[in-house]
């Protein structure tokens, strides 16, 4: 068992950093958006050229990154550009003589956006907090299709990047803002946490984007044709929990407590009603903004649940609001059954490591993620062992397979897994590529077996990607989430 973490007021900057780096709770802040996006030049195996610090640019918005690598250049007092200029970038290859044939006849360029969260401050106080260099994950998979020639013939891709602060809905809007009105992109991949940059892309600027996090069911139809996601709908995710908590029998005879964020009020009332459907009623029910590092219901929620005798707790809210609900917990003496799923990212190591043992350890938990797959197996999967390997061959960066996984590891996945929906559009589209024929391509594209998720489809009324989900369960000791059940399908609809 790990040691006690303390009171909830010494860990108000771990608080900080959980939220920043993983959760879901992502509320406004008063910092304005800001982005900037730019050409990456790949690493070679030719002599290291080194590119001058302005052929890239990429958005920051309230974090700093270190100072030896940034040169900062102050444009409209609203936004801050930074130009990137890392030491180890360098000139890219000549793809292999057949692809080199095809790109020599390039008839089209697309220019796919490519966002992600800035974490470098965080990363700075935790190495386990970082995901690595986002940008250079996403180069890694462009460069791998250019060198196998998995591209269409005649088409080649400029890739744009745009950072965010992950606790800024502003930060989110400026960043899509500038991909369209600016980059005028074709497409775009989102990361962690970007539902509402996502949500801006594709009904404010009709632009296909490929986003990470479950979303609300009527996103998916303000945003059509344009919007699909990586993982299930929320109302999904949230009926096959309901299903799981009843099939796997940690309902029973339980008294149950549900702490949820409002971003979910679409969804809620479907895991409710579910589980009113097998027989369980939610005795005490509470539910908070997600805005900011914690929030006041906190605490709120522990007397409620203390007081109505509730003895098994579902806390679907962000990072830290989970951490001041069992540190809070862990003063009072109270000590409940918890179970969990992939909201605000509580099911990657990362996350699960800032929980208190003592209320967290043995935890199980519902995920459409592979989370516990090399604690369990001793191995990554085949798929994600193959992007493992590219990205070590283009970066030069040894990533570790150990038990514990860091969030660089669970973000090269990511990486993959997005990439790859974003290639199979472009694929079935390549003949005549439009927006709406991109859209078609990856509504009848194959079945996806995914580096970093349970296996997936899309169709053209299912713009959800993840069609499995099984058991993980928390060892404190490891410490990591261990996958200890077999897939089973998403309930939806």
């Amino acid at each position: 068992m790990r040691p006690t973490i303390g009171p909830i007021g010494s860990h108000l900057l771990a608080l900080g950093a959980t939220l920043a780096v993983l959760s879901s709770s992502c509320g406004s802040s008063a910092d304005d958006a800001s982005h900037s996006a730019s050409d990456r030049i790949a690493p070679s195996t030719l002599p290291e050229t080194t590119v001058p610090p302005e052929t890239t640019v990429t958005t920051t918005v309230t974090t700093t990154v270190p100072p030896e690598t940034t040169v900062t250049t102050t444009v409209p007092p609203e936004t801050t550009v930074t130009t990137t200029a890392p030491p180890e970038t360098t000139v890219t290859t000549t793809a292999p003589e057949t692809c080199a044939v095809a790109s020599s006849t390039t008839t089209q360029t697309v220019k796919i956006g490519f966002t992600y969260p800035d974490l470098a401050a965080f990363a700075i106080l935790n190495k386990a907090f970082g995901i690595g260099d986002p940008a250079q994950q996403a180069e890694a998979v462009l460069d791998r299709w250019r060198r196998e020639c998995m591209l269409p013939d005649g088409l080649e891709i400029d890739l744009v990047f745009g950072k965010y602060n992950i606790i800024s809905d502003n930060a989110k809007r400026g960043v899509c803002t500038s991909l369209a009105q600016d980059e005028e992109v074709f497409a775009v991949v989102g990361g962690r946490d970007f539902t509402v940059g996502a949500e801006c892309l594709a009904t404010r600027f009709d632009i296909p984007v490929i986003d990470t996090n479950s979303a609300p069911p009527s996103l998916y139809q303000r945003g059509a044709p344009w919007f699909f996601t990586l993982r299930a709908d929320q109302a999904s995710q949230l009926r096959s929990f309901a299903h799981w908590a009843t099939t796997e029998g940690h309902l029973e005879n339980k008294t149950i407590g549900l702490y949820y964020e409002t971003r979910l009020d679409e969804a809620v009332p479907v895991l409710r009603d579910d589980l009113a459907s097998f027989g369980h009623e939610v005795a005490s029910e509470i539910s908070t903004s997600g805005e900011g590092v914690g929030a006041p219901e906190d605490q709120i929620a522990v007397q409620r649940f203390i007081a109505a005798g509730v003895d098994l707790v579902i806390p679907i809210v962000g990072g830290s609001s989970s951490v001041n609900v069992f540190s809070f917990s862990e003063s009072q003496g109270y000590r409940p059954t918890y179970i969990d799923l992939d909201y605000g990212e509580h099911t990657t190591d990362v996350a699960a490591k800032t929980m208190p043992a003592e209320q967290y350890d043995g935890t199980f938990a519902m995920t459409m993620t592979r989370a516990g797959e090399v604690a369990a197996n001793g191995t990554p999967t085949p798929e994600a062992e193959e992007c493992l390997n590219n990205y070590e061959r283009y970066s030069g960066i040894e990533i570790s397979r150990e038990r514990a996984e860091t969030g660089e590891y669970s973000n090269i996945l990511l990486t993959c897994d997005l990439m790859s929906i974003l290639l199979a559009g472009l694929t079935t589209a390549a003949e005549d590529l439009s927006k709406e024929s991109f859209v078609t391509g990856i509504e009848t594209s194959s079945d996806f077996i995914f580096a970093g998720s349970g296996s997936g489809s899309f169709g053209p009324s299912d713009h959800s990607g993840v069609d499995e989900y099984r058991t993980i369960q928390w060892d404190a000791e490891c410490p990591c989430w261990v996958a200890v059940g077999g897939w089973k399908p998403i309930v939806r609809d």
